[in-house]
């Protein structure tokens, strides 16, 4: 990872758009591969950017999604692009951002997808459910949509049960999750609640269930940074600490090794 450079990652990447489709962790990846990128900017880009065709839509997304941030793209050289979709739910993103997907991109594209932190994994089986669906749409549009990388979700150090945030203001305090990364890679626990943690937390223990014999691959970045709970952020209002978002530069650059793997690894990669 240490030695893990721009230059790995662009041919990958060349000649494609890497579209970023998630909530906030995931506009946090967008940034953290911005900034690795920075060098391979495309200065003279003049045309319209993909989703100059698709206003209306993404209006309508502007009036669904929570904390949304309109689209951007970021040109690169050799007619690449970096895009990122911002999208917090898996009905958004199923009736939505993949048909908007199946207009705006190619299928030699590579989207990285995630919803996970504004669904209950825990309990019931809507979470599966939405999962189950994005897998069949992605199945049945194979030939209209980009290949799909999915993100798995981070974990987040709330002092509660496995992480998770159960409500209330800043400053929070935040807490490991009962888990110890071994030298191999793998996981120990380190209390008797931590055996979920050892399999990905809830959510993406659903994703590995319902993506596995699929063309769908995921990041696997979850035990690299699992230990992490020192290494959130300050909220930019001010308000103080929390344990859900990184610091930068940091976790999210690691996620973005972790997109890089996954890619390199791919059923696909020599598409």
């Amino acid at each position: 990872m240490l030695k893990f450079s721009p230059c790995d990652f662009w041919p990958l990447i060349r000649g494609r758009t890497l579209w970023i489709v998630g909530d906030s962790h995931s506009y946090d990846l967008f940034h953290a591969l911005a900034c690795f990128l920075v060098q391979l900017y495309d200065h003279d880009y003049s045309q319209d950017f993909p989703y100059a065709r698709e206003a209306e839509a993404f209006a309508h997304m502007e009036q669904h999604v929570e904390h949304y941030k309109p689209p951007e793209c970021l040109p690169l050289l050799e007619g690449t692009m970096l895009c990122q979709i911002r999208v917090n739910r898996g009905q958004m993103v199923r009736e939505h951002t993949l048909p908007l997907l199946q207009r705006m991109a190619t299928p030699s594209d590579i989207a990285v997808v995630n919803f996970a932190h504004w669904h209950n994994g825990w309990e019931g089986h809507e979470y599966r459910d939405l999962l189950h669906a994005f897998r069949d749409h992605v199945a049945a549009h194979a030939d209209e949509l980009p290949h799909i990388v999915w993100k798995q979700m981070v974990p987040t150090h709330y002092k509660h049960l496995h992480g998770a945030y159960k409500g209330g203001t800043a400053p929070f305090e935040c807490a490991p999750l009962g888990v110890q990364l071994q030298p191999n890679g793998s996981l120990t626990p380190t209390d008797e609640l931590s055996q979920l943690m050892l399999e990905g937390g809830a959510h993406n223990k659903a994703a590995m269930e319902a993506f596995q014999g699929t063309d769908i691959v995921m990041t696997h970045s979850w035990n690299a940074t699992v230990e992490l709970y020192e290494y959130h952020r300050e909220l930019a209002d001010g308000r103080g600490h929390e344990c859900g978002h990184y610091c930068f530069p940091g976790v999210p650059e690691i996620w973005l090794y972790y997109v890089y793997k996954a890619i390199r690894d791919a059923p696909w990669k020599d598409f």
